[in-house]
């Protein structure tokens, strides 16, 4: 009975077996759970990692083109401007391009925004126009000037034979020599004065002279500077041997030489204009304005001028002169706009179109480009722009406006002064589409 009582336990030694056999159960599993919690909250931190890079790297979408960070000299980070596409040639393929270069131009956008529009004539400026006239007649030994010469203020531009200026020197030697004669005169009067040999009215006769000679060596000296001898010439004229009959003709002012009305050889008269030098680095446009739209115009405005030679460029002088009186043929007045003219680049003559600006209204202008200059790429129209490199060329898009006279205006893209490709801009497109197949 003993054994059994051993072997087989009672109700007492059991339940508190199976009352912790209850409590382990729950525990186990609370450390399952919450392993597979801690999981799961790691396995959507990884995934929200994961898509939070793929949204800032942009992935799927159109991103702007990457800025680079870099530092200047001082430190500070400088920030660049995005990157275009470029395309870039191989020296060989560089030169065999033969590639044209030509700057962005501009043009007027409209008569509503710059006034009134009317066609002028450019001429030079009066005010900086200096005739070249021999004062003497005679013949026209050399003419070394030819039109369109840029010369030198003093420059020789003619030579001339004249006997009058020959003449007009041996009249100075003469009254010279007479002037000396009072001179010596007067000393000796002078001194038979003092010594009772003369009277005072003799003296203050022979002062009267010598004041009267001196006059007429000044007035003949004066007449030859007038005639074109040189004052270092006429300080050295002594005897009749150094008489010349030959007068140079300089360059009254540094300009260009605008007209010209002799030739050697030719026979010419006294006061006659040989030649004409003019400042063309200003200029005067002269417009024809009707009566209706002068009201529109004042003194100091300013105008724009454009002209068919150079189709991108426009040219920006100022009002400077209204015409009192109107034309009774044909109702306008002259209207005169002064225009810098660095290079030359207006001519005499040329016809230009002229746009004053109205008060009250800003002046506004457009870039364009040549037709050649633009090319079509995957429906879009694109210029290609030069870089540092003369190799290397920015693909640009833009948005043009319509065609006129072989240019179009940019609305977007473009800049007046940047520079382009014209000639070769197609050569560049095939090789851009040979880079890129899928475009």
């Amino acid at each position: 009975m003993n054994d059994k009582a051993e072997e087989t336990p009672g109700p007492e030694s059991t339940r508190p077996h199976k009352a912790t056999q209850t409590k382990r159960l729950p525990r186990q599993t609370r450390i399952v759970v919450t392993v597979a919690v801690l999981a799961l909250v790691a396995a959507a931190a990884v995934v929200a990692l994961f898509l939070g890079n793929l949204s800032r790297s942009g992935a799927g979408r159109p991103v702007p083109a990457p800025r680079t960070i870099t530092a200047d000299s001082s430190g500070s980070p400088a920030q660049t401007e995005p990157t275009e596409p470029t395309i870039t040639l191989s020296s060989e393929a560089a030169q065999n391009a033969q590639i044209k270069i030509e700057t962005v131009g501009e043009k007027l956008m409209g008569v509503e925004a710059t006034g009134v529009p009317v066609v002028g004539t450019v001429q030079a400026n009066i005010y900086r126009s200096t005739p070249v006239v021999s004062l003497v007649g005679g013949i026209a030994r050399r003419v070394s000037a030819e039109l369109g010469q840029n010369v030198r203020q003093g420059q020789t531009l003619a030579v001339v034979f004249s006997d009058d200026l020959a003449k007009a020197q041996s009249e100075y030697l003469s009254t010279l020599a007479e002037l000396d004669e009072h001179h010596k005169h007067h000393s000796r009067t002078m001194k038979l004065v003092e010594i009772g040999a003369a009277s005072r009215e003799e003296l203050e006769q022979a002062t009267t002279k010598l004041k009267t000679a001196e006059a007429e060596v000044a007035s003949q000296r004066q007449r030859l500077l007038l005639l074109g001898l040189p004052a270092q010439r006429i300080s050295q004229l002594k005897s009749s041997a150094q008489v010349t009959s030959e007068v140079t003709l300089p360059a009254p002012v540094s300009g260009t030489v605008i007209s010209r009305s002799v030739n050697s050889g030719e026979v010419i008269t006294a006061d006659k204009e040989l030649l004409r030098v003019s400042d063309l680095s200003s200029v005067w446009v002269i417009a024809q304005v009707y009566e209706k739209d002068l009201g529109k115009i004042r003194i100091g405005s300013g105008a724009s001028i454009t002209s068919d030679a150079y189709p991108g460029r426009v040219f920006r002088g100022q009002v400077s002169y209204i015409d009192p009186a109107i034309d009774q043929t044909t109702r306008t007045a002259q209207v005169r706009v002064e225009l810098a003219n660095p290079g030359q680049l207006v001519k005499i003559g040329m016809f230009v179109n002229v746009a004053f600006a109205t008060f009250g209204r800003s002046e506004s202008t457009t870039p364009v480009v040549p037709r050649i200059a633009v090319q079509n790429i995957n429906n879009q129209q694109v210029v290609f722009v030069t870089t540092k490199e003369s190799n290397v060329f920015v693909m640009r898009p833009v948005r043009l406006g319509a065609e006129s006279t072989g240019v179009f205006p940019v609305l977007e893209g473009l800049t007046v002064g940047e520079q382009i490709v014209t000639e070769g801009s197609f050569l560049l497109r095939a090789e851009w589409l040979k880079l890129h197949p899928a475009h």
